[in-house]
């Protein structure tokens, strides 16, 4: 399970990177819908997986915005928040996976 919260916590930090790289100004729902469309490629979300997917990821998006928006917080109680959302977040998805999609998920 530890390693299996890891390896989402990874996966969104480098795709945070990646989508942050290509754009600086990028909202939470282009951010959303950039990891839907890499997952579906990635793991051929089906269309019922999507939204569930795009939601949790919007969530997490907002959430993570807002804290690194926070100015009154340190940098390490946001990274442990930071890394707690993306936690629930990868629960989320998961809860949605089939078991086939699952082992590519925590690859990734």
């Amino acid at each position: 399970m530890k390693k299996l919260i890891l390896t989402g916590i990874g996966f969104f930090l480098a795709l945070g990177l990646t989508f942050a790289q290509a754009q600086q100004t990028q909202s939470p729902e282009d951010n959303a819908k950039q990891v839907v469309t890499v997952l579906t490629q990635q793991l051929t979300l089906t269309e019922e997986q999507q939204p569930t997917v795009y939601n949790a990821t919007l969530e997490y998006a907002k959430a993570e915005q807002a804290l690194l928006a926070d100015n009154t917080a340190s940098k390490e109680s946001k990274a442990e928040q930071i890394a707690k959302l993306q936690a629930q977040t990868d629960a989320k998805i998961i809860e949605v996976l089939t078991d086939e999609q699952k082992p590519l998920f925590e690859k990734l």
